[in-house]
């Protein structure tokens, strides 16, 4: 249920069917957008947002889609069906011209369904009883010019022979009479044989009406020049004429044996007309999802709306037009809470606000793509109550409030929690403690019957009301108290305020006048809003203090943990150096006893020769020297050990990058990917591309590396482009370059580069999305403005 009556025409929806019937090939089509309506089916809802996204990617991705003669031949259609009748000619033609269109649209459809492309758009054409005979069948009757064949039947064949034989015939008598009536001076110089009502004649001056035998069938308006059809050819025209009319008649008959051989198709071609028209209908709206940067949004089954960046179309294009830019709107209702009450300053934003919500939930659930982020969630009701704007009327004896009092009623009777209700100025119009009251309790009651909905105000009651009501929320129109001016954003959780006397101040009314007025209402009323000022200032101090403590205790844990992790790596590490020391110990010491003992047997076998003992003590020492030499090596090795003997990267480890012999500290990790500070620099680079080593080796470091660094840094920055084209690549290719690419963009602390790589097929544009959808250190990523390039460039936010 849709309600008032004229729902469509306070949101400003017929704009919307005027722009979608702009965007039609033919009056098919622009039925189609007159039947347009409100739809709160979940699947037909999600069928008619998908088709209208395959549409938007043909449009902007895929080969021209075929889109002409798209003729409307329905009302002809009606008069076939009746026994005896016959279909024009033109009308033959432009069903031709469809009959073809058609084929081709199902070509390109079916073409592209092998591919599994455009499943439900393909799907279309399955459902037509298509036959291309009939266009083979046209053919036989009609030329490419539109004319009927010679040859369409033998009869028109025969007729049409005899005809232009006698027209050779009479042209041939014409001519010499003509030649003969100029050289008797008959005649003028320049006189030619002209037509009149059908027949040949020859132009003749009144004074020599009378030497030219004939028939006069016309004079000039000046009564001088009189046009005679000779005798000669007298005959041979009316037998003409006889022969015109046999042919009309054999093409009267032509054309109504192919009629009787279509009639009992008819039925079927009505089909085809229907698939035009729904064909130009859903590409209406994909070009008119191209226009306003509309996209298919996440659909819930469930009341709820979840927004990100919603922007009203009609009025972005006419900021657009002022050379202005729309702020968007992000918003939630449905699941923390269920009513939002929105306060703030007039022209803040309030009332624009409210028909962006009513709009595109109606577009959403029209079918049509909304002008909103991909993100955005879109839920589906099954009502819709608006009340907004001035609902006088004369006819009605109805006041504006009396109006108001009346939808109020309508909206009670029937609001439920399938429900959406959109108030502007709830309780506006009357006595403010009355109307307050009034709007206070219909909140209220609208909060437990669980109904789903927006409402603006300036009443402090209804602002108070989501202290008492967890299903109630407050929103609040920002306001730059500096500049003295609206930033039409909308900020859930606080209450705003109207700055009646701020905004009166700097339109520059007289101040003893706003003091006067101040003194009118009392300084508790005045003392009341400076204390709502300074709550909501309060609030976003509080708020940017609670976001500081979070950060800071998420530090504080971080180094903790890492306290307790170096801790028990120094603990592991000392163990294992005491027990290989121990190893170390006894297995030199079994060397030496060993050493020993093969000493003392060798100088009793030789007893005591002195050349013996003398080689023996040589070889001790050597012996001796070549263990000190393995010990020093291994002393080494276990320093080198040491320094990358636990393999794990950590953040905050000490590595030195191999291709510079930059050392650095890591301060990010996912995977194989990590992210090096050195300097103030950050650098993306992969786990193999990197040694971790000591702190102690660190400081060893030579500052050549680090000029070297410096030097390749500044050569990036200076032939860095800030626009990647890509077009042409290869996937791998792409992504081996899109790398790299970030790489440098990380290094030189660049936030936003864009990646051009066309629209194509887009192929290149999914591919490199689905990379960045995996990369960490990317923030963000979007289509580039549709006057930018849309979705032919990708632009990347990088952390």
């Amino acid at each position: 249920m849709i309600f008032p009556d004229n729902f469509e025409q306070k949101i400003a929806f017929e704009q919307v069917r005027s722009h979608l019937k702009d965007c039609c090939i033919s009056t098919l089509g622009e039925s189609k957008v007159d039947e347009l309506c409100f739809l709160n089916n979940y699947q037909d809802i999600c069928h008619l947002q998908e088709e209208t996204e395959e549409f938007r990617q043909i449009l902007l991705f895929d080969s021209p889609f075929p889109s002409q003669d798209y003729y409307d031949l329905r009302p002809q259609w009606l008069l076939l069906k009746v026994e005896g009748s016959f279909i024009e000619v033109e009308t033959l033609c432009q069903l031709r011209a469809c009959l073809q269109g058609i084929g081709n649209c199902i070509h390109y459809f079916q073409s592209r369904g092998e591919q599994n492309k455009y499943p439900i758009l393909t799907k279309l054409t399955y459902n037509l009883d298509f036959n291309p005979n009939h266009i083979a069948d046209i053919d036989e009757i009609v030329d490419s010019k539109g004319n009927i064949k010679d040859n369409a039947s033998q009869a028109l064949l025969s007729i049409r022979q005899q005809m232009h034989s006698l027209e050779n015939d009479i042209g041939k008598n014409i001519r010499k009479i003509l030649s003969l009536s100029k050289q008797n001076k008959w005649i003028d110089e320049n006189a030619e044989v002209t037509l009149r009502n059908g027949r040949l004649v020859i132009p003749v001056p009144a004074v020599n009406k009378r030497k030219i035998k004939g028939f006069v069938h016309d004079q000039s308006a000046s009564g001088q020049t009189y046009f005679v059809e000779p005798q000669e050819i007298f005959e041979a025209n009316n037998l003409l004429f006889n022969l015109q009319i046999d042919e009309k008649r054999e093409i009267i008959h032509i054309l109504t044996l192919f009629t009787n051989r279509l009639r009992p198709d008819l039925d079927n071609i009505s089909d085809y007309f229907q698939y035009l028209a729904h064909i130009d209908f859903v590409r209406a709206k994909a070009k008119f999802a191209i226009t306003f940067d509309c996209c298919k949004p996440i659909i819930n089954n469930k009341p709820s709306i979840y927004w990100k960046e919603a922007r009203h179309p009609l009025l972005e294009l006419s900021l657009k037009h002022q050379e202005k830019q729309i702020v968007p709107l992000n918003i939630s209702i449905g699941e923390q809470y269920k009513i939002l009450v929105i306060s703030g300053p007039n022209a803040g934003g309030k009332s624009v606000c409210l028909k962006t919500l009513a709009l595109l939930q109606y577009l959403f659930q029209c079918g049509i793509p909304v002008p909103a982020s991909p993100v955005s969630e879109f839920g589906i009701f099954g009502n819709i109550f608006i009340n907004i704007g001035d609902e006088q009327s004369i006819d009605n004896d109805l006041s504006t409030y009396s109006s108001h009092l009346h939808n109020i009623k309508i909206l009670m009777e029937k609001a439920n929690a399938d429900s959406l209700f959109l108030l502007d100025e709830l309780g506006s119009g009357t006595d403010p403690q009355y109307g307050g009251a009034i709007a206070e309790t219909l909140v209220e009651e609208l909060s437990e019957k669980e109904a789903i909905g927006l409402v603006t105000t300036h009443f402090g009651n209804l602002k108070t009301l989501a202290e008492r009501y967890p299903t109630i929320e407050n929103g609040a129109m920002l306001f730059d108290e500096k500049e003295m001016r609206p930033i039409f954003q909308l900020k859930i959780g606080q209450f705003g305020t109207s700055f009646t006397f701020e905004i009166a101040e700097n339109i520059g009314l007289d101040k003893s006048f706003l003091a006067n007025a101040k003194k009118k209402i009392g300084k508790s009323q005045i003392r009341y809003e400076e204390l709502l000022q300074k709550l909501q200032q309060k609030q976003v101090d509080l708020e940017r203090q609670e976001k500081m403590m979070e950060f800071t205790d998420t530090q504080l844990a971080e180094l903790i943990a890492k306290y307790e992790y170096l801790n028990q790596e120094l603990k592991d590490k000392r163990f294992e150096i005491i027990k290989k020391a121990k190893n170390e110990a006894k297995a030199l010491l079994d060397t030496s006893n060993k050493l020993i003992e093969k000493t003392v047997r060798e100088v009793r076998e030789s007893k005591a020769d002195k050349e013996v003992v003398k080689q023996l003590r040589t070889n001790i020492k050597e012996q001796i020297k070549a263990v000190e030499e393995i010990k020093t090596e291994d002393n080494s090795k276990k320093t080198n050990v040491e320094e990358v003997k636990d393999e794990q990267l950590r953040i905050h480890d000490t590595v030195i990058i191999k291709d510079t012999q930059t050392v650095g500290e890591i301060t990010f990790i996912d995977e194989d990917e990590i992210i090096v500070s050195f300097n103030s620099v950050n650098l993306r680079t992969s786990t193999d591309k990197v040694e971790k080593i000591s702190k102690t080796a660190a400081k060893k470091s030579t500052p050549s590396g680090k000029s070297a660094v410096y030097s390749e840094i500044n050569q990036k920055a200076i032939n860095f482009n800030l626009q990647l084209d890509i077009r042409g690549f290869r996937a791998e290719e792409a992504i081996a370059e899109l790398n790299s690419y970030l790489d440098d963009a990380l290094l030189l602390g660049i936030h936003q580069v864009s990646i051009l790589h066309g629209k194509g097929n887009g192929i290149l544009r999914q591919v490199v999305r689905e990379h960045l959808r995996t990369l960490h250190i990317i923030k963000n990523f979007q289509d580039e403005h549709v006057e930018r390039g849309g979705h032919g460039i990708t632009v990347v936010e990088l952390i």
